[in-house]
C-alpha cells in the first residue's frame, strides 16, 4: 500500500483532511489497487462544503504522484443539457492535440444518441493500455445524461484495462447511490466514502494542522458556527491567518463573523451555478416568505407541473430549501437566513421591486395574512391600488399593538408613498407621528406641524384636534402654542381653543419669540376639554377649590372616545390639588389606557409621571416607583422633549427622597439633560426637587438658590397655589438655617395666606407643621451656626402665622390662664376664646395648649 506521506503533492492535499484518516486509508487502497493493475470504482458523497472536492483532489494527486495517468473534471448545471460535455472534457485532458480531431468525430454525427458510447469506451480503454488510468468527475449530480450512460458502460468494461473511476457527488441526490446507477454487472468492487459533518475533535485537529494553538472552547464554538463544514472552517482559518489572529476564547466573536461571511459566500456560489428554472422557483419561495402555498409560489415563478416538481426536488437536494414534502400543508422555505439573504443580494433593486410587486398582487388575491402582505408591499414600488394603503395601515396597527413600533413606522412610511386624498394622507401623517415619537421625535413633531398647517383648511376638525393633542402632549409648549394660535385663527373649535390655552400654561414666562394672540377664555366652558383646562388654571392660581372640583369632574366624565388627552391630564392635576387623590389617580389611569389605545405614547408616559406624583403625595411610594418605571418603558427618557423631561426627573428625585434613598436621588439629579429643559414650566419642578435634595444633603445655600429661581418662574406665570408646588416653606427652612430670619418670616406669612385662601387640609397642615418645626428648633437645645437664626425666625414668624386676637389668646394660655380667665382678660365670651384657641392649634399643627410654644407669651 502506498502511504500518502510518501508523495509530497499528495501529502499537501491530505493536509486539508485532519480527522479523515479512515477516508484517506480508502483512497490509499484504491490507488494502490490501480497501481497494481486492478480496476475499481469509488463514489465520494457529502453535503455542500463537506470536503468532497478536496478529497477527490487528494485521490488525483496521490495517483499522479504514483506515476499514473489522471484526468479530472467538474460537471456544471449549465452543461447538463449538452450531450457528452463531461466525457469530452475528459478526453481533451487525456488525448494529445493531434488526436483531438479524430476523437471529436466519434460523436459528430450522433451527438444526441447513445451511438458514440462504444467508441468512447474503446478510446479510454486504449489510453489505459500502457499506463493505469484514473478518471475523476466532481459534482457528478450535474453530469449530462449522455456522459452518465457512457460512464455506466465504462463500468461494465473495467475488467479489460486498469481504470479507476472516481466520482464526487452531493449527498441526498439520486446520483449519490452508486448501486442505483448500475445494473450490478460491474466486474470490479465498488467502494464508497461518505463525508459526515466534522465533530468537535475533527475541527480541533484541522485547526491544529494549520500550526495554530486552539482553545477547546474555540473549537466547540467553531463546530457550531460552521456546522462541521470543512469548506467554511477552512475559509475562517484562512481569514484568521491573514489577520494574524489566534484561535482562543477571546476571538470567538470574530470567528462567528468570518463563519457567517463564509456561509454567505458558499451560498452565493451555489446560487450562481443554478439553472434558471431552479433560481426562479427559489426566488419565489424566498419572496413569499413561507406565507404562500406551493402553488402560489410556482405561479409567481411562472412554473407548473413536472418542471416545478423537478426544480423543487433539486433545490431540496442542494440544501437550499427546507422541504417538508409534497403531502405537508407547510410550504417549502429557504433553508437558512443566509440562503434568503443571498437570493436578495443576487438581484438588482429594480428586479427585487418587480418581484415584490407581483408577489403582493398574488398575495392580495389569495387573501394571505395582512402582516405577510404588508411585508411584501414594504419592498414593492407604489402600486396605486386602493387596497395597498389599507393593508399597510392594518398591519402597522397590529405591529404597534404588539410593541413593534419601528416596524409599524416603516409600514406607515410605505403607505405614504401611495397616492391618496389629502385628508387620508393627513391621517396617516398623524398616525405615523404618534409612533415615531419613540425613535424619531424630531420627525414626529415635524409631521404634526405639517398636519396642523394642511388640515386647518380641510374641515376635518377631529384630525386637527388629534394632531394638536399629540403636539401639546409632546411637551414643546412654545411651538404648540404658536402653531395652535394660527390654527385657531382659521378654525374655531372649543377643544382646539382648550389645547391652545393648555400650551400657553406650559410655556416659560419669558418666551423666546413674540407670542401670537390666543382666543379669550370664556367664563363657562363650552366642552369638557375647556372644563379641564379651566380647572387647572383655577387650581394653579389657588382660587375656588369647589369650582375646580366641578370642572375637573366634568372633564373626566367625558364619554367621547376621541376626547383630547392633555386637558384630561390637566383636570387630574387639578383634582390632586383638591386632595381628590383617588379620583385623580383613576383619571390618569383612564388617560393612560386611552393613550395606549390611540398610540399616543408621549401622553401615556406623561400620565404615568403625574400618577407617580399623585401616589407620592398619597404616601404610596412603591406605586410611584412602579409608575416611573412604566413611564420610562412607555417612552425612553432620551425620547422625551427637553421641555417635558424635567417632570420625570423631578418626580424621580422626589420619590427617592421620600424613600430616604439619598444616593439614588443624587444619581437621578446628576443625569445629563439636553438643551432646552428650561423652556417650560416643568423646569420649576426640577428646580424644586433639586432644592429639596440639597436641603436634605445639608447645603441650604444652594437649596435656597434653587427654591428662589423656582419661585421666580411660578410667580411670573401666576402659579401661586402651594398645593401645586410649595416652594416658600422649604425656602424659609433654608433661610432659617442660614440665619435670614426676616426673609424666612415673610415667606412663611405668604405661604400661610395662600394656603388659607385655598383651604385644603393637605396644604394647610404641612404649612403649619413646617412653620412650627422651623420655629421650634431653638427650643430643642440645638447649637451651631444656624441655631441663632432659626430662633429669630421662630419669634418673628408668629405674628404672620396668627392673627393678633389669636396670638393674644394663645399668649395668655401659655401663661396658664383658664379659658374663663382669658375671656375676662380680653373682654370676650368663653366660646370666643375656645374658637380662637382652636384656630391657633390648627394653624400651628398641634393638639392642645400643652404644645403651645413658650414664645407666644408676650412677656418672654
Amino acid at each position: 500500500m502506498v502511504a500518502v506521506d510518501d508523495f509530497p503533492e499528495a501529502a499537501a492535499a491530505a493536509a486539508q483532511h485532519p480527522g479523515r484518516s479512515a477516508e484517506l486509508g480508502v483512497l490509499d487502497e484504491v490507488v494502490e489497487d490501480l497501481r497494481s493493475g486492478r480496476s475499481g470504482m469509488l463514489t465520494v458523497t457529502g453535503c455542500s462544503g463537506s470536503g468532497r472536492s478536496s478529497l477527490l483532489d487528494t485521490a488525483v494527486a496521490t495517483a499522479r504522484a504514483a506515476g499514473l495517468r489522471t484526468a479530472a473534471v467538474r460537471s456544471s448545471p449549465l452543461e447538463t443539457d449538452l450531450p457528452y460535455s463531461t466525457a469530452a472534457q475528459l478526453l481533451t485532458m487525456l488525448c494529445p492535440p493531434d488526436r483531438l480531431g479524430q476523437v471529436s468525430s466519434v460523436w459528430a454525427d450522433d451527438a444526441d444518441t447513445d451511438a458514440p458510447i462504444p467508441a468512447l469506451c474503446r478510446i479510454f480503454l486504449e489510453l489505459a493500455g500502457d499506463r493505469p488510468l484514473l478518471v475523476a468527475v466532481d459534482d457528478d449530480q450535474w453530469t449530462d445524461p449522455w456522459s452518465r450512460r457512457w460512464w455506466q458502460a465504462m463500468a461494465r468494461r473495467l475488467d479489460r484495462a486498469p481504470v479507476l473511476l472516481v466520482r464526487a457527488v452531493r449527498a441526498s441526490t439520486p446520483e449519490a447511490g452508486a448501486r442505483d446507477l448500475f445494473d450490478g454487472a460491474i466486474p470490479v468492487p465498488q467502494r464508497g466514502i461518505h463525508l459526515h459533518p466534522m465533530s468537535t475533535s475533527d475541527v480541533e485537529q484541522v485547526i491544529r494542522a494549520s500550526a495554530a494553538e486552539v482553545d477547546h472552547e474555540f473549537a466547540v464554538a467553531a463546530r457550531e458556527a460552521t456546522h462541521g463544514n470543512a469548506s467554511i472552517l477552512n475559509a475562517v482559518l484562512d481569514a484568521f491567518a491573514a489577520a494574524g489572529l489566534g484561535c482562543t476564547a477571546r476571538t470567538i466573536p470574530r470567528m462567528r463573523v468570518e463563519a457567517a461571511d463564509a456561509v454567505a459566500d458558499l451560498v452565493t456560489r451555489t446560487l450562481r451555478g443554478l439553472p434558471d428554472a431552479q433560481l426562479e422557483l427559489l426566488r419565489a419561495m424566498t419572496f413569499c416568505g413561507g406565507e404562500f402555498d406551493y402553488e402560489l409560489a410556482c405561479e409567481l415563478a411562472g412554473m407548473r407541473g413536472s418542471a416545478a416538481g423537478t426544480a423543487r426536488r433539486e433545490l431540496a437536494v442542494l440544501g437550499l430549501i427546507d422541504d417538508p414534502g409534497p403531502d405537508s400543508a407547510e410550504p417549502p422555505r429557504p433553508a437558512t437566513p443566509a440562503v434568503a439573504a443571498a437570493v436578495f443580494a443576487d438581484m438588482d433593486p429594480a428586479e427585487r421591486e418587480r418581484l415584490h410587486a407581483r408577489a403582493a398582487e398574488l398575495g392580495h388575491r389569495a387573501a394571505i395574512e395582512p402582516e405577510a402582505l404588508a411585508e411584501l408591499l414594504l419592498s414593492a414600488p407604489p402600486l396605486s391600488r386602493p387596497w395597498v394603503s389599507d393593508a399597510l395601515v392594518d398591519a402597522a396597527e397590529q405591529h404597534r399593538r404588539a410593541g413593534r413600533h419601528e416596524r409599524a413606522t416603516a409600514l406607515l412610511r410605505r403607505a405614504l408613498r401611495e397616492p391618496a386624498p389629502s385628508v387620508d394622507r393627513q391621517r396617516l401623517l398623524a398616525e405615523l407621528a404618534a409612533i415615531e415619537v419613540a425613535h424619531a421625535p424630531a420627525a414626529s413633531d415635524s409631521r404634526l406641524r405639517q398636519v396642523l398647517a394642511d388640515a386647518a383648511g380641510t374641515g376635518d376638525t377631529g384630525l386637527l384636534v388629534r394632531a394638536a393633542d399629540l403636539l401639546v402632549g409632546r411637551g414643546d409648549a412654545e411651538t404648540a402654542r404658536r402653531e395652535l394660535a394660527g390654527v385657531c385663527q382659521r378654525r374655531r373649535h372649543p377643544s382646539l381653543d382648550a389645547l391652545a390655552w393648555l400650551a400657553e400654561e406650559e410655556c416659560p414666562p419669558d418666551p423666546g419669540l413674540p407670542a401670537p394672540e390666543l382666543p379669550g377664555m370664556p367664563d363657562e366652558p363650552q366642552d369638557p376639554a375647556q372644563a379641564g383646562v379651566l380647572a387647572w388654571r383655577l387650581a394653579r392660581s389657588g382660587y375656588r377649590p369647589d369650582l375646580v372640583r366641578t370642572l375637573a369632574r366634568e372633564a373626566l366624565t367625558d364619554r367621547d372616545p376621541d376626547a383630547p388627552l392633555g386637558p384630561r391630564i390637566a383636570a387630574c392635576r387639578a383634582m390632586a390639588c383638591r386632595d381628590d387623590l383617588a379620583e385623580a389617580a383613576a383619571g390618569l389611569t383612564a388617560v393612560r389606557y386611552d393613550a395606549r389605545r390611540r398610540g399616543a405614547r408621549a401622553a401615556a408616559a406623561y400620565a404615568l409621571v403625574h400618577r407617580a406624583v399623585v401616589a407620592t403625595k398619597d404616601g404610596r411610594l412603591a406605586a410611584a416607583d412602579a409608575d416611573l418605571g412604566a413611564a420610562g418603558e412607555e417612552l425612553p427618557l432620551h425620547c422625551w422633549h427637553p421641555a417635558l423631561m424635567p417632570y420625570y426627573v423631578a418626580a424621580e428625585i422626589t420619590v427617592h427622597l421620600r424613600r430616604e434613598r439619598l444616593d439614588e436621588a443624587e444619581r437621578a439629579a446628576a443625569v445629563e439633560l439636553p438643551l432646552g429643559v428650561e423652556r417650560g414650566m416643568a423646569f420649576s419642578y426640577l428646580l424644586h426637587a433639586r432644592g429639596e435634595l440639597r436641603l436634605a444633603a445639608g447645603d441650604p445655600a444652594t437649596a435656597l438658590g434653587y427654591f428662589q429661581e423656582c419661585g421666580r418662574i411660578l410667580r411670573a406665570k401666576r402659579w401661586l397655589n402651594p398645593a401645586v408646588l410649595s416652594w416658600r416653606m422649604p425656602a424659609a427652612v433654608a433661610q432659617g438655617r442660614l440665619g435670614e430670619a426676616r426673609a424666612a418670616t415673610r415667606l412663611i406669612g405668604e405661604e400661610l395666606e395662600l394656603a388659607e385662601r385655598w383651604g385644603v387640609p393637605s396644604v394647610l397642615e404641612p404649612v403649619h407643621r413646617t412653620a412650627l418645626n422651623t420655629l421650634a428648633v431653638a427650643g430643642t437645645g440645638r447649637s451651631g451656626p444656624g441655631a441663632a437664626g432659626i430662633s429669630s425666625v421662630r419669634g418673628a414668624a408668629l405674628p404672620a402665622a396668627l392673627s393678633v386676637p389669636e396670638r393674644r389668646a394663645a399668649g395668655l394660655a401659655v401663661r396658664g390662664l383658664s379659658n374663663k380667665d382669658i375671656a375676662e382678660e380680653l373682654g370676650v365670651t368663653v366660646r370666643t376664646v375656645e374658637l380662637r384657641l382652636t384656630k391657633v392649634y390648627r394653624k400651628l399643627g398641634i393638639e392642645g395648649r400643652a404644645q403651645l410654644p413658650p414664645e407666644l407669651d408676650e412677656r418672654s
